[in-house]
């Protein structure tokens, strides 16, 4: 099965970030230089080089690499310095663009965006979307280190999905998260795409919206901490694993709440997105009264989202059949809330 981007690098432990923000538009494919390989695999979209074009070793295996490639295919080639005989070199092994290897991401986005769509610039909820990518980008690699998530690129990710929901592009935004090659990411976009409609279908004034929007992007954070193999798993969880994954609301809890720059409603989404009015919930077992609207409202989401994302391993429902299972949820989820979803996730 082709692959949608192919990145050709000679440091593939510094990669790992390209790779995940590559996936946004499909399966992504890393390739290790350093690395004998036979034939490298069909690229349907994009080949991006990240290779070190001042060393005629890398140079000679890059074009050996490329010899089978089809040249119709276009070729994004990241230089780590500007003189002029890397670029002779990048020209050299059929580099489409060239950009610097240190670029903004922002910057790098766009531009595969823009080779992607033929040289055209991105439309509105693709730029939205791009913006809403990179926060969560940074947001997950700081989190996975255990550094102090980066709340300026979480404000701009929050401001540019409440402009996609203005202009009322859900489906659209849905489109191009299902497109997203990587889990964590898709699932982070999704919920918080469904959330700002929500909020705005609501009528909730702007500080409010960003509010839930904020809730919805970082609910999910403490997975950043658990094992990509867990995380990632194709099939069902084992008992063992599935007690793993369950501490991530706590562990996204305590994560929020030492940084202390995220408002008290938001760190407490973190802990209890996955409590049930009911009080079978976890990881603390609320019942209705101590659970508030804007964790009401991110469970809607986060079950709804969970049931629509597309993975390998199994089809994802209708967002009628979809919709079918929250009503269901009688007694755990906030069944007013829950009819004014249906505008959300059926709007016509």
């Amino acid at each position: 099965m082709p692959i949608a981007v192919l990145l050709i690098t000679d440091r593939p432990e510094q990669s790992h970030k390209l790779d995940r923000l590559l996936s946004l538009w499909g399966r992504c494919a890393v390739i290790d230089l350093n690395r004998p390989m036979t034939k490298l695999p069909e690229t349907r979209q994009l080949l991006i080089s990240d290779v070190d074009l001042s060393s005629r070793a890398s140079v000679e295996a890059m074009r050996r690499a490329l010899a089978g490639q089809k040249r119709s295919v276009p070729h994004l080639c990241l230089v780590r310095d500007g003189s002029a005989r890397t670029k002779v070199q990048a020209n050299a092994i059929g580099a489409s663009a060239v950009l610097p290897a240190d670029v903004p991401v922002k910057v790098l986005l766009g531009e595969v965006g823009r080779m992607l769509n033929g040289g055209g610039g991105p439309e509105p909820v693709q730029q939205h979307f791009l913006s809403a990518s990179v926060a969560v980008a940074d947001m997950l690699a700081s989190a996975a280190r255990g550094e102090l998530l980066p709340a300026a690129a979480i404000e701009e990710g929050v401001e540019a999905i409440n402009r996609a929901a203005d202009n009322r592009d859900l489906g659209a935004w849905l489109e191009l998260v299902w497109d997203h090659d990587d889990a964590t990411y898709q699932h982070c976009l999704l919920v918080a795409g469904l959330a700002a409609t929500f909020a705005q279908r609501l009528g909730f004034p702007e500080h409010a919206r960003r509010l839930v929007t904020g809730a919805a992007l970082l609910h999910d954070i403490g997975k950043a901490r658990i094992p990509i193999d867990v995380l990632h798993k194709p099939g069902p969880l084992t008992a063992e694993e599935l007690l793993i994954v369950r501490e991530h609301p706590q562990i996204g809890y305590e994560m929020l709440r030492r940084q202390g720059d995220f408002a008290p409603d938001i760190v407490e989404v973190a802990r209890s997105h996955h409590e049930y009015l009911d009080g079978s919930g976890y990881p603390q077992g609320l019942r209705a009264g101590e659970i508030s609207d804007l964790v009401r409202m991110i469970t809607i989401c986060d079950v709804y989202g969970a049931l629509i994302e597309r993975r390998s391993y199994r089809a994802p429902m209708a967002p009628e059949e979809a919709y079918r299972v929250l009503l269901t949820m009688v007694g755990k989820l906030d069944a007013d809330l829950v009819r004014v979803f249906r505008q959300v996730a059926l709007p016509n």
